[in-house]
């Protein structure tokens, strides 16, 4: 018998941040402008239906969560539980 696919999320760990270019403004000074975030840690960027996560690996910056009651739509933010010691 297969296993039942489950929905999962794939979410951002870190947040994906961009700094600006710097420039120099009319009185010749050098302005850095402040960094940027793009997308938040915690924003479910896709959800998948898998049967679970062996084999599978997210990319640096992201994880796989299991979210069986769909409660986490893409754009929302998933806050992972605390770590437990198993």
């Amino acid at each position: 018998m297969a296993d039942t696919a489950q929905n999962y999320i794939l979410y951002r760990t870190t947040a994906l941040t961009a700094q600006p270019a710097s420039y120099t403004d009319q009185s010749g000074t050098t302005v850095t402008p402040a960094v940027v975030t793009l997308l938040p840690a915690g924003e479910v960027i896709a959800t998948q239906m898998l049967t679970g996560l062996d084999g599978v690996t997210a990319p640096a910056g992201l994880a796989f969560a299991l979210d069986a009651d769909g409660k986490y739509p893409v754009g929302s933010i998933y806050t992972p539980p605390a770590a437990t010691t198993t």
